[in-house]
């Protein structure tokens, strides 16, 4: 029979009379039975009351006398004259239960690598070993997570006493780091972690005493050391490192920043959410502007985006074949090199940012109608959000102007957010001058040059079926309204609902979308005064769902070139005001669209 390995419990002690016998008698206790226990009497000089106590256990332990050296001195130590293969620190104020080291050598026996670093959570206690709190790491973090090396130690989820290390471990990384006084185990933490493997055992093996002697409220420079700890990770950490345990950079920064606001490391935190600024001033954002005349508030619009909080961005202004001296406009993208202008025929909005798509460069892209402006602070803010959420479609909330920029009422549509596909079908309330988009969510992807209006919302609902929308209810965005302008203009809607309708019925998944194209013709309806709210009891009992996919198709069939589709719709729009809608949807289910109504 194999022998077991051995386990040495090591427990470093200054001036520890008050709780020193509890520690060695958990020590003591221990049901795995391979076990040595090393005391190391780091110089007391309580008088010989530490030393008494030690001596007193005679040959049950390992007893080392030693000059003060602090607390790395001593588990130094203890490491040195150890003969374990695994190592096992218990402070002198702290307790383990007894099943403590066999419930991790029974874990490691299951392991088919042996060269695993164990931790786990633990209770904590007061002076008179009455508990008051438990420590459980995998309540706040899932195993999975818990198990990557370094996040345990960035997290400050480690108490070393709950460790089983291999010795070999600080052969290949070194021994505890004697210059500094209180953070000497995260340090070699950070530094042994990012070479083994590490396992969260969800246990709960030991007992953290708290109490005003303890080392951190005593030791002069603790704080300095702690901030000076936290700086160094954060320098020392690697790109893998950080994308590994959160995914990005940025979000291992803020999220590092976020669990030391808990903390008393100011000087740490702060350092952080620098970093975190940093990460984000680096992700490129392209601006893509069409305009046609207008020129005014076209030089209005580019100006908004140069007051940008967020510096890293690009403009892209593309000119839909203006009539009007755009002069200015050159001159002013001549004299910034993040303006780019560029000249197309009158294409109409669709095409003008399709182009921009094409020409931008950033790692994301947002879009600013001509009559409209930004917040200073809006593709910061916007930015910050994405980057926090993972996300790759966000929109906001904005605020209507008038034509003389007076402010209007405020439109809260940021409150559409999360998996909206396929309700955004029905209604779509996203404001184009509001979206951002990371260049993978668009790849692929452009507006349906063929729509005048309504092909914004085309694209979104494209997008929606793969990312969810990121709703921010914040007003960011100053967006103009007028008699002219989509949001007033009656016939321009009728025109989007239109060209949705044919674009969701043509498309090769949207079409079986029923419940919500009919939510889009009842909207059509309504402004004819038809009353009433289609359910799927409008439908034409004798016609199927099945069916109705089916005489829809081949009546596209039959109309699919852009060039009927106005005269399509305005068969529609003629029978929706002559015959109601419920008859107009009979038509369309039995395919008579294809000729005259």
């Amino acid at each position: 029979m194999l022998a077991l390995p051995k386990v040495s419990i090591i427990i470093p002690v200054y001036n520890g009379s008050d709780y020193v016998s509890e520690a060695i008698d958990s020590a003591l206790a221990q049901t795995y039975p391979n076990i040595e226990v090393l005391v190391i009497n780091d110089g007391s000089n309580d008088q010989g009351k530490t030393e008494n106590i030690l001596k007193s256990y005679g040959s049950r332990l390992r007893y080392i006398s030693k000059s003060n050296g602090g607390c790395a001195s001593a588990l130094n130590e203890g490491i040195r004259q150890m003969t374990g293969q695994y190592f096992s620190w218990l402070s002198h104020d702290d307790v383990y239960y007894p099943d403590k080291i066999a419930r991790q050598m029974e874990y490691l026996g299951k392991c088919q690598s042996k060269d695993i670093i164990l931790y786990g959570g633990y209770e904590l206690i007061n002076e008179s070993s009455c508990l008051i709190g438990l420590v459980r790491p995998d309540s706040l973090y899932s195993i999975e997570k818990l198990n990557i090396p370094l996040f345990p130690v960035v997290r400050g989820l480690i108490h070393g006493c709950s460790l089983l290390v291999p010795r070999h471990c600080f052969d290949t990384t070194g021994l505890f780091d004697e210059n500094l006084k209180t953070t000497q185990d995260y340090a070699l933490w950070f530094k042994m972690f990012r070479n083994y493997q590490v396992h969260f055992l969800p246990d709960i093996l030991i007992k953290s005493r708290i109490h005003p002697g303890q080392g951190t409220h005593t030791i002069s420079g603790h704080l300095e050391e702690c901030n000076q700890l936290w700086i160094s990770f954060l320098d020392s950490v690697s790109l893998d490192e950080m994308c590994t345990m959160e995914g990005t950079p940025y979000l291992f920064y803020i999220r590092t920043a976020e669990f030391l606001k808990d903390t008393p490391y100011l000087t740490a935190q702060e350092y952080a959410r620098w970093l975190a600024k940093n990460e984000l001033q680096k992700k490129k954002i392209s601006v893509v502007i069409p305009f046609y005349n207008r020129i005014e508030w076209t030089l209005e619009a580019i100006n908004s985006v140069f007051k940008q909080t967020h510096t890293n961005f690009e403009v892209i202004i593309i000119d839909d074949g203006s009539t009007e001296s755009v002069d200015r406009i050159v001159e002013l993208c001549q004299s910034d090199s993040r303006a780019h202008y560029k000249l197309q025929n009158n294409n109409g909005p669709a095409a003008a940012r399709n182009l921009g798509i094409q020409l931008a460069t950033g790692d994301y892209i947002a879009f600013l109608d001509s009559d409209d402006t930004f917040h200073p602070e809006k593709l910061e803010r916007q930015l910050e959000l994405m980057e926090l959420n993972r996300s790759k479609f966000s929109h906001t909330s904005y605020e209507r102007m008038f034509a003389d920029g007076r402010s209007g009422e405020v439109v809260n549509s940021g409150r559409l957010t999360g998996g909206v596909f396929p309700q955004l079908i029905s209604c779509c309330p996203i404001a184009t001058p509001t979206v951002i988009l990371s260049k993978d969510a668009i790849k692929g992807k452009c507006f349906n040059e063929g729509f005048a209006y309504g092909e914004d919302v085309c694209l979104w609902i494209e997008i929606s079926e793969s990312y969810e929308v990121l709703g921010i209810d914040e007003c960011l965005t100053r967006v103009r309204i007028g008699d002219s302008t989509a949001a007033l203009n009656i016939d321009k809607q009728k025109i989007g609902i239109i060209n949705q309708l044919f674009f969701l019925i043509n498309h090769p998944r949207f079409g079986r979308f029923h419940d919500e194209i009919s939510q889009l013709i009842f909207a059509l309806g309504s402004f004819y005064g038809i009353p009433g709210r289609l359910s799927n009891t409008s439908e034409p009992s004798q016609v199927s769902r099945r069916n109705f996919k089916s005489r829809i198709s081949q009546f596209i069939s039959k109309n699919n070139l852009y060039s009927r589709i106005y005269r399509n719709a305005r068969r529609v729009v003629r029978s929706l005001g002559r015959d109601g809608l419920n008859v107009t949807l009979r038509k369309i289910y039995r395919g008579l669209f294809s000729g005259a109504i």
